[in-house]
């Protein structure tokens, strides 16, 4: 049996609320006595209170005391949290390893270009002869385009468009009540809990969306693995479309 916070909060708080219901009971006797009853009272009320702890999600005392039990909402904002960061340590990440394979040695471009094709072919293999035919055609309009960084942008810009209709939101209510953005990682973790299936994607999206960030950053991007960039974002595109919480379209992204 798996111990949660809100088991031993429940345990605790009943504990204690026996402890002073027992210590009502020896001193007032049962059924209690009418004269000992008032003077009692407090053991009454501290019982009920720590009977009925549990269940509050807010015990405010006067105006200086206001206690709030939120955890789902707080582990739900802590968990966004670290996906922003994790999502911002690889594009800074990314960005260093572009300088440096810029100043240094071209190989690391060359590296990550091959890695990128390996991931699109199995992202390929996942999709269906229409998922193929449409990821195709995305690729046709992005090569199109002359400004490459420009492409990569709208790659970026298409999968968080497809995520946040695949949702049907695009933010979290907060603990202090704001809405918040979700990021493009958070969205997928939240898509993949609905749609396991769609796992296999998660590599490939945050290494296509690392080279998308570098160029919307204006770093130099080597022409193969901005190539082998384009065709995997165009695949994950074409995964995403084929979604059916995503509105079937005739063009690729805009």
């Amino acid at each position: 049996m798996k111990v949660t916070k809100g088991f031993v909060l429940f345990f605790i708080s009943w504990l204690v609320a026996v402890y002073f219901g027992i210590g009502f009971v020896t001193k007032a006797s049962f059924p209690p006595k009418s004269d000992l009853l008032i003077g009692d009272a407090l053991f009454v009320g501290l019982t009920l209170f720590f009977l009925f702890l549990p269940f509050f999600d807010k015990i405010k005392i006067g105006s200086w005391i206001e206690l709030e039990r939120k955890v789902d909402e707080a582990r739900k904002e802590a968990a966004a949290a670290k996906d922003e960061l994790r999502e911002f340590k690889a594009e800074v990440r990314n960005t260093v390893s572009v300088i440096s394979s810029n100043n240094v040695s071209p190989q690391f471009n060359i590296h990550l270009a091959d890695m990128l094709r390996q991931q699109g072919e199995k992202v390929d293999q996942n999709l269906d002869q229409k998922g193929r035919a449409k990821a195709e055609e995305v690729t046709k309009e992005l090569q199109a385009d002359d400004d490459v960084n420009f492409a990569l942008a709208k790659v970026r810009i298409e999968i968080e468009r497809l995520l946040r209709m695949i949702l049907g939101r695009s933010f979290m209510v907060s603990t202090s009540g704001r809405p918040r953005f979700l990021s493009i990682n958070s969205m997928f973790d939240q898509l993949v809990q609905q749609e396991p299936s769609l796992a296999f994607l998660r590599e490939p999206m945050r290494n296509v969306l690392s080279v998308c960030n570098a160029a919307v950053h204006a770093q130099i991007i080597a022409p193969e693995q901005a190539g082998e960039a384009l065709k995997l974002g165009a695949l994950i595109i074409a995964a995403f479309k084929q979604h059916p919480g995503a509105q079937a379209e005739a063009t690729g992204p805009e």
